[in-house]
Parts: structure tokens; sequence; C-alpha cells
């Protein structure tokens, strides 16, 4: 029996769950280190205060949904990176990474706009005034760094397409690591460093941000690199490439903004029931976010091997890379949901010891359990979809299901039909079980494996 050997990951067999794997452990544990920035100003925020905890919590959300649309643009680098690495077309690679850096810058600017008007999103929320004004002090801070952000997705995502999935994973857990030690020196005050609050986590952020792209810059320019994919001679602007890579990164961007809006929509609607309610969302907003980071490297991993394999011509394999992946996520998810069960009266308790807040937790986990499974199945489709750059169906099926499903749902379980917490969050719950239906339709069609990018 002869066994394709994989292009991808050398030493593994083509569309094994070891390929996948050995992709998407790197990328979790570097994807998990970005999430435990927001993760831990929350929770070291959350020994200040609650009021503190939701300000954090909040603004982070809301920046957040801000960056998505840019995030979701300069994350197409890393389909055209593998579909040409998978054709041999090593000088691509550097080209596309180059126009996605411009496009982080250009995105960094127009956050510089959403940043001024940034008092007024928060007015429209209407969350307490005190949870307002310590917001406005972190969300300032933390954006000053939105080009730093941006910068470093851009060029994670040609490593990652290249399949060289360790470079991000470990520039990831040195940014954290700046961000910790900045975080207890500025939120607390220690020593000669003045106690900032949700100010100081804010600049924590941002630093931590601005080492991670040095870190990552550095590593795309050095010398190896460079004679592999002439990173450094493949930097002038091209507008014929740049409107390749907005062509399917735009639907990405929109996809990733309407993903993000609706949960903003969501905590907005909590943040009117009341601070309890939103405090205990936003935490499991912070459970979620850490739950969803393994499903996530997996749909990233699906991105990378379906553009590789698709770039190479091997339609077959790309398909099955797609199935493995999904297969691999839902065994994960069952997983995790059994833990949020198991551990239904323990969990929030990491984050706030508030007995309002642990009883509104206590009754969000079975759906925070069904949630996430839900939403790793979804990832799995996307990456791999997004892989062959059909990101204009995964943008409009996102659309509608967002705004025709989510949000009225979410405001009519809410508030009319007197359901509360539970009911907004029951209301993603149906979205994302009408999304999955859809995204497993178009998978099993196998229109996307002939989409020419």
């Amino acid at each position: 029996m002869n066994i394709e050997q994989s292009i991808v990951v050398p030493g593994t067999r083509a569309g094994s769950v070891r390929e996948a794997w050995r992709l998407a452990y790197p990328t979790i544990i570097g994807m998990l280190s970005t999430t435990a920035m927001w993760t831990i100003d929350t929770i070291l925020l959350g020994r200040v205060g609650k009021v503190e905890l939701a300000a954090a919590g909040f603004g982070g959300l809301l920046i957040w949904t801000s960056y998505t649309f840019f995030v979701g643009g300069v994350q197409a680098v890393n389909t055209f990176v593998a579909r040409a690495k998978g054709a041999g077309r090593p000088r691509d690679c550097a080209i596309f990474t180059w126009q996605g850096i411009y496009l982080a810058l250009c995105g960094a600017a127009l956050l510089g706009l959403v940043l001024w008007k940034f008092d007024w999103l928060l007015a429209l929320a209407r969350p307490d005034e005190a949870v307002i004004r310590e917001c406005l002090r972190y969300s300032r801070a933390r954006m000053s760094g939105a080009f730093f952000v941006l910068g470093m997705f851009a060029i994670s995502s040609f490593f990652r397409g290249i399949g060289d999935v360790k470079t991000p994973m470990t520039v990831a857990i040195l940014s954290n690591l700046v961000n910790v030690s900045l975080d207890i020196l500025l939120i607390f005050g220690v020593g000669p460093f003045p106690r900032l609050t949700t100010l100081g986590a804010g600049l924590a952020t941002a630093l931590a941000n601005f080492s991670g792209f040095v870190f990552i810059l550095v590593l795309f320019l050095r010398p190896r690199i460079a004679a592999l994919y002439h990173t450094r001679s493949n930097h002038p602007f091209r507008p014929a490439q740049m409107l390749r890579l907005l062509k399917v990164g735009v639907p990405l961007g929109i996809h990733f903004f309407l993903d993000m809006s609706g949960f903003a929509v969501l905590m907005t609607i909590m943040g009117r029931l009341g601070t309890d309610q939103l405090a205990a969302s936003q935490i499991g907003m912070q459970l979620l976010s850490f739950s969803f980071m393994p499903a996530n490297g997996v749909s990233k991993a699906a991105t990378t091997l379906v553009g590789q394999y698709l770039g190479a011509a091997r339609q077959k394999l790309a398909e099955k890379c797609g199935w493995m992946t999904l297969k691999m996520n839902v065994i994960y998810s069952l997983g995790i949901a059994a833990a949020f069960l198991i551990g239904r009266q323990h969990i929030f308790a990491v984050f706030n010891q508030d007995p309002a807040v642990l009883a509104a937790g206590a009754a969000l986990v079975p759906l925070l359990a069904l949630f996430q499974i839900l939403d790793a199945i979804q990832m799995a489709y996307s990456g791999a979809l997004q892989g062959a750059g059909d990101t204009t169906f995964i943008m409009i099926s996102y659309a509608l299901s967002t705004w025709l499903l989510f949000i009225p749902l979410a405001l009519l379980f809410a508030y009319p039909l007197g359901l509360g917490m539970t009911g907004g969050w029951l209301g993603g719950i149906v979205h994302f079980v009408v999304l999955n239906a859809v995204l497993t339709w178009r998978y099993r069609s196998g229109s996307w494996k002939h989409r020419r990018i």
C-alpha cells in the first residue's frame, strides 16, 4: 500500500491526525499565550474590584471587536502563503506578507478613529458610570499598540503558511511574559511603579504587543528566512497583490467582525441587565476564549493544510485534511464540555468571589458547554474553507445568521420572554446550530476545491 507523505510536515503521513496535530499544537500554545494577555488583565483586575473586572472585560471585548475586521484581512496572508508554498513559489510568500504588513498599517490608522470615538461607543452600551470611566482608562492605553497587534498577525500568518508554527508560538509566549511582568508592576504599583489599576493593565498589554512585533519582525528578516523567501527584497508595495489579498481578506475580516460584533451586542444586553450579569458573562467569555483556543489552533492547521495541498493540486488530500480537523475539534470540545459541567461550582471563583457573580456564573455553565462544542465545529469548517479562499461564502453565512438569528433571538429571549442572561446566550446557540448546518452543506458540496484566488 502506497502511503502519501506530507508536503507540509515532513516525516508524517498526509491527511493524518499526526500531521494536523504537529501543526496545531504550537499554534494552540501560542494562541493560548496571546489570549492569556486579556485573561491575566481580567484576573488581576478582579483582585482590585468587580468594577475594574467588568471594565477590562467589556473594554477588551470592544477592542477585539474593533480589531477583528483588520485581523481577518491580514490573516488572509496565511491562505496566499500556503498556496504559494505548495505550488513552489517562495518569493510570493514574502510578497503577500509585506502587503499584509502594509494593510496592518492602514488598519491601525483607521483604528485611531475608533479610539477617538471610544467614549461614544461605551455610552451606547450604557453600563454603570464607574465601569465606563475605568473602561476608557484601560482601552485607550491598550489600543495605542494597534499596529503592533496587526503586524504580528500578518507575520505570524506567514510562518503558519509555510508550516513553521513554532516561531509564532515562541513570540506569543515571550510577549505574554512581558505582559505578566508589567501587569504586576503597573496594576498594583510594585516598588517605584505607581498603582495604575486599569490604566496599568492597558499599558502593559500595549508594551507587550510592541515587544512581540519586534521579536517576530527580526525573525522574519533573519538571514535563513531571507535566503529562502527573499523577505528583505520583496518589500515594495504591489497593487495587484494587495487587491488579491483584499479579495480574500475583506470577506474574512467581515466574517471575524460579524462574529465578534454579535458577542459585543450580547455583552451590551448583559450590561443593561446589571453589573453582576455583565461580570459573569465576561468571565464566561474568558473561559470560552481559553477553551476555544485549541479548536482555533486546529482550524489554523486546516487552513495551512488545505491551502498547501490545493496549491500542489492534491484536492482529495485537501478535503481529507478538512474532515480530519473537524473530527479532532468535535472530540476535543466534548471533553471540554464535560470539564465545564464537572467544575461548574468552582471555575468562576478563579476570577471573582462575589456571591452574586458566582450565582449567575453557575447558571451559565451548561450553556457555555454547549456553546463551545458548536463553535469548535464551525471553526474547523471555516479554517478549511479559508485555506481554499472561499471566504465570501463564510462572510455571507455569518452576516445572515448573526443579524437575522443571533441578535434578534438574544433580545427576544432576554427581554420580552424574560429569560435574562441565559436567554441572551441561548440566542447564540441557535445561531451556531443553523450556521453549522450551512457550512456542512458547503463543505460536502466540494465546490470550494476549485476556487481560483
